[in-house]
C-alpha cells in the first residue's frame, strides 16, 4: 500500500510541478498584489480533485506577511488525503517559503516576482524525497481597470535530480486570469494554466481550465468557490476547489 501511495503522490506531485496554487484563491495565476506592512493574510484552501479512480483531497493554507509596502513573506504548508479503490492515505504534504516583490508600479499595470522552495515536510512519500528541496519563481504582471483585471505569469520549478529522474529536471509554465467585478460583494473569475509535461518524450504542454467567484462577507473575508479541468491530459482530472480568506492588521 504504501509503495503504491508514493508512486501515485508522486505522479500527482509532479503533474503539478509548475506552482499550480501559488495566487488568490481560487486562481491558478498569480497576481502583483501585496499585504502592506505588518498586515497579514490567511488562505484556507482546500481542492479535491478525481482523476479514474483516484481521489485526492489537499487542505493548503497559505500566509502571507506584509513585511513592507511591495514585499511579502509567504509560508504554504499542506495536508493530503488519497482515496484509492480499495485503500486510502493521509498525511502531511511539502511546504512552500517564499518571498513576493512587486518591483515595478504605474497603473493600471504593474510588475512583481514570487520564488522560493518547497521543503520535503511530508509524510508517507506525499511529496519530494525527504532532504531534498525544489525550486520556483515566477515573474507576475497585472492589468488593473476597474471593473476588469487581467494577471499574466510565466514561472519555472526546478525538480530535485533524485525526484526527478527519468522525468524533466526544469518545467517551464504560463498563466493568464481574468477577473470581472460584478459587484461591490461579487467577482467572476476564469483562468487557464499550462506547463511543460514532467515526462521529458512528451512536447505538449497539458493545463487546465478555471471557473470561480469570489465573495466579500465583510471587509477583510472572502469566501471563494472554483471549478477546475483538466486539458491535454489523460485521464482527465476534474477538481473542486474553495477557500475562506481573512486579512487583518497585526
Amino acid at each position: 500500500m504504501a509503495v503504491r501511495i508514493r508512486l501515485l503522490t508522486t505522479a500527482f506531485a509532479l503533474a503539478a510541478a509548475v506552482p499550480p496554487s501559488f495566487a488568490a484563491h481560487p486562481l491558478q495565476t498569480e497576481d502583483t498584489g501585496t499585504q502592506g506592512t505588518g498586515n497579514l493574510e490567511i488562505e484556507n484552501g482546500l481542492s479535491r480533485a478525481r482523476s479514474a479512480s483516484t481521489t485526492q483531497t489537499i487542505y493548503q493554507p497559505q500566509l502571507s506577511l506584509g513585511l513592507a509596502t511591495t514585499l511579502d513573506a509567504i509560508v504554504q504548508p499542506a495536508y493530503v488525503w488519497l482515496h484509492l479503490p480499495q485503500e486510502r492515505g493521509s498525511g502531511l504534504g511539502d511546504t512552500n517559503v517564499d518571498a513576493k516583490w512587486r518591483f515595478w508600479d504605474s497603473h493600471p499595470l504593474s510588475l512583481a516576482i514570487r520564488g522560493g522552495v518547497a521543503l520535503a515536510t511530508n509524510q508517507h512519500g506525499f511529496g519530494l524525497s525527504h532532504g531534498k528541496s525544489s525550486e520556483h519563481a515566477l515573474i507576475a504582471l497585472t492589468w488593473d481597470r476597474a471593473p476588469t483585471t487581467v494577471h499574466l505569469d510565466v514561472g519555472t520549478t526546478i525538480v530535485p535530480r533524485a525526484a526527478a529522474s527519468p522525468a524533466r529536471r526544469m518545467m517551464t509554465g504560463v498563466s493568464a486570469a481574468v477577473m470581472q467585478q460584478m459587484d461591490e460583494r461579487l467577482i467572476l473569475t476564469v483562468d487557464a494554466s499550462f506547463g511543460q509535461s514532467p515526462n521529458p518524450h512528451k512536447a505538449s504542454w497539458p493545463g487546465t481550465l478555471l471557473a470561480g467567484a469570489i465573495w466579500t462577507l465583510r471587509p477583510g473575508l472572502d469566501l471563494d468557490l472554483g471549478w477546475q479541468r483538466s486539458v491535454d491530459d489523460t485521464p482527465v482530472t476534474r477538481t473542486w476547489l474553495a477557500g475562506l480568506t481573512v486579512r487583518f492588521a497585526l
